[in-house]
């Protein structure tokens, strides 16, 4: 696919607009022959939908994928071999802003793109012979019935200037003005996109309405989610209905959007709008999605003027387990988990589908274990890693959120967010048994800690670069940047040696696990004391030690995380980088029922705590506002790491394809005490694992295990023979 942009025949003009256009293109072709197999290639920037006949050529939404546009240019490719017809035929295709023509300002200045003018290019190649492409001979109309798009801020819809046919062959074009050729298009490559689209998916009613002005009401959606509304409504020509949404209400009922407007200071936040024509239709955006659980409709005189639906938007990737169990709590935390990574899939990781919609690179590099273990994220994860590699800077130097046109290379980056460039492919490795991420990912790989070892002061300490333990429910100061570098670091050198080893290169790979254990020695020196306990007193500190295997002995850190988190009353005391590694430590050591006590526990800071505060998706901090008094987002996944304990621990299932000789998964439950049955289950790409324990009368557990497919599988010493098997045997507690 060759690059023939095409945009409307206007002046581009910098700065925010308060209408700002989606313009509509078409083309009329002939076809007189049969065509055994035809498909449309298309890219289009920020967002476009493709028509062929009148009929969408896919469900896929907000395409072309975000990437930073002078480095790559994502393509979809689509079969149309059914809508193609003998005669004439006509494409059209709907563009919208997207990444790239945000128009407003920000407080992150990213992506910051802001280059020209929404634009396409597309060929349609039938019988693998290229019989079209954009050029000037297409047709494009400028002003469209979409008068205002910003994919963060909202959409403005005015339905008396829609025609619906504009789609169709019988459309007249006539007076629209042609097309103009994209004389400097982007620069970045175009590269097919390898990952699942976005699509639509769970519809839902709103639970309760609320009155809460004159003409305004509020509707209940009942969980916090990624996505839009589904407005149905006629209304009187002319009347505009503005719809609000966000995550919580105030005492009164009306919205809470804290003080959020600041981040944008030119654009209202969260806010679509859509003038009624007089004739009902079904409407939602096109080019923007958000945050909610609540929905605000002002400009109508009752709700029963209009039907209001929540849409649930997110990759289409596939969950690889469920969970339940005896505890409702942990029933509701594992699928508040599941929504807030949902929703954080959109072509990348991002932080929250509201205030921001960034590839935040801490929040991924905590969740990459957990994601690839509940989701199959995969091909995603291809997609992503592309995005990373574009974003590294020639010395190595990578942004906090990825990707960037230049903001955060300066704050928000260091090890703590870097990492996700290891650890995205290493987990890819783990579950897939392929190396090939990890051997694309080497370059890159040496280029950073070249890079990172330009960092260090004559210790070898990395002292005041990244964020260290981000986000902690105490002091963050207690945790020193120097150890979370080191630790990481340890681990970075731990991952180049595999990449290396497994591309053949030796002597490359001896070289890193050299300084792997130089690091760890250091680690060791610097904040080991002498009798093989963690010099700092915390327990997120030993966990990150115990976590990644950075110690020689075991049983000093055993001993000293019992007591700490006794001594705190089994609430954790860390960020994100402390609760990705606590819960591992813990079952490492042997204290899985310590590890549920955390996990389970009420008050403050606790996971529970958010749910006594009517939380249905996992929070940003564990306090409903940081010190300063700003705004927590209600819709994170960097504590999500929970699941992956929960599958491998309560279900005891782990996955591992590094060795294809190795059993397909290994199913070790453990029977906690406070739990008297535990059920779910594990897709993996040759069969389901349905797993089931119970406690039994006689203080014996049932524990059933089922497996559809050509699976082997060890449990307990056990190969279940392939097939589909049911496996059942008391074990005494």
């Amino acid at each position: 696919m060759e690059k023939h942009f095409i945009k409307p025949d206007l002046p581009f003009e910098a700065g925010f607009r308060r209408e700002d256009h989606a313009p509509l293109f078409r083309k009329r072709f002939l076809w007189n022959g049969t065509a055994r197999e035809a498909k449309i290639r298309i890219c289009a920037l920020g967002v476009g939908y493709c028509y062929l006949n009148g009929r969408r050529i896919s469900a896929d939404l907000f395409t072309a994928p975000v990437s930073d546009y002078a480095k790559t240019l994502w393509y979809n490719t689509y079969d149309v071999s059914n809508l193609l017809q003998s005669g004439e035929n006509i494409l059209a295709v709907h563009c919208g802003n997207g990444w790239y023509n945000e128009s407003f300002r920000t407080v992150w200045k990213a992506p910051d793109y802001r280059p020209d003018l929404p634009k396409v290019t597309l060929s349609l190649e039938i019988d693998g012979v290229e019989v079209l492409t954009t050029d000037g001979t297409w047709k494009c109309l400028p002003d469209s019935a979409t008068r205002f798009n910003q994919l963060r801020s909202g959409e403005w819809f005015d339905a008396t200037r829609y025609d619906p046919a504009w789609t169709d062959l019988s459309f007249d074009d006539s007076a629209w003005p042609f097309a103009k050729p994209d004389d400097a298009p982007p620069s970045g490559i175009l590269r097919e996109c390898p990952c699942e689209p976005i699509r639509e998916f769970e519809i839902a009613a709103p639970q309760r309405i609320l009155k809460t002005g004159e003409r305004t009401f509020v509707f209940d959606m009942g969980v916090n989610r990624s996505g839009y509304i589904r407005l149905t409504a006629a209304g009187v020509r002319g009347q505009t209905i503005a719809i609000r949404y966000a995550e919580s209400l105030n005492d009164d009922g009306s919205l809470c959007v804290y003080g959020l407007s600041r981040f944008y200071p030119e654009s209202e936040f969260q806010t679509d709008r859509f003038t009624c024509s007089g004739e009902e239709i079904p409407w939602s955006p096109s080019f923007a999605y958000h945050g909610f659980r609540y929905i605000e409709l002002s400009g109508i005189s009752s709700p029963d003027e209009v039907t209001v639906r929540a849409v649930f938007v997110h990759q289409a990737v596939a969950k690889r387990t469920s969970f339940r169990c005896s505890d409702p709590f942990l029933n509701r935390l594992f699928a508040a988990g599941q929504t807030s990574c949902l929703s954080n899939m959109f072509y990348l990781f991002s932080d929250c589908p509201t205030r921001e919609k960034m590839g935040w690179t801490d929040d991924a590099q905590m969740s990459a274990e957990q994601m690839f273990t509940d989701f199959a994220v995969e091909k995603l994860a291809e997609k992503w890693m592309q995005d990373i590699y574009d974003a590294m800077r020639g010395d190595g130097m990578l942004p906090g959120v990825i990707p960037t046109k230049g903001w955060g290379y300066e704050w928000g980056n260091g090890p703590l967010s870097d990492g996700v460039l290891f650890e995205l492919p290493y987990r890819y490795y783990l579950h897939t048994g392929k190396p090939d991420l990890l051997a694309a990912s080497l370059p890159c790989f040496r280029r950073y800690l070249s890079f990172l070892q330009s960092k260090e002061n004559e210790e070898g300490l990395i002292p005041d670069f990244g964020l260290g333990d981000w986000a902690t429910a105490g002091n963050p100061k207690d945790i020193p940047v120097a150890f979370v570098n080191l630790a990481l670091a340890a681990n970075f050198y731990r991952i180049a040696a595999l990449a290396e080893r497994l591309s053949g290169n030796a002597e490359n790979a001896e070289e890193s696990e050299h300084l792997f254990a130089k690091k760890k020695s250091l680690l060791g020196k610097t904040f080991l004391r002498g009798d093989g306990t963690c010099a700092i007193d915390k327990m997120s500190a030993v966990a990150i030690i115990v976590a990644l295997d950075l110690y020689d002995n075991i049983q000093p850190l055993s001993r000293q995380l019992k007591r700490l988190t006794e001594e705190n009353g089994c609430r954790h005391d860390c960020g994100i980088l402390g609760l990705r590694c606590l819960y591992h430590a813990l079952s490492k050591c042997g204290l899985q029922e310590n590890a549920y006590r955390i996990l389970t526990a009420s008050g403050f800071p606790s996971y529970r705590f958010w749910f006594e505060h009517d939380a249905t998706s996992l929070w940003e901090y564990f306090t409903e506002t940081i010190p300063n008094g700003e705004y927590v987002s209600k819709n994170h996944h960097m504590y999500s790491d929970f699941m992956s304990w929960i599958v491998k621990n309560i279900l005891g299932i782990t996955h591992d394809r590094r060795n294809p000789n190795a059993p397909e998964f290994t199913a070790r439950p453990f029977f906690f005490s406070e739990l008297s049955f535990a059920e779910g289950e594990y897709e993996t790409d040759r069969g389901k694992i349905r797993l089931k324990w119970e406690k039994q009368p006689d203080r014996s557990v049932k524990v059933e295990i089922r497996v559809d497919g050509r699976t082997a599988a060890n449990y307990r010493g056990r190969i279940l023979t392939a097939g589909n098997y049911v496996f059942s045997e008391n074990i005494l507690t």
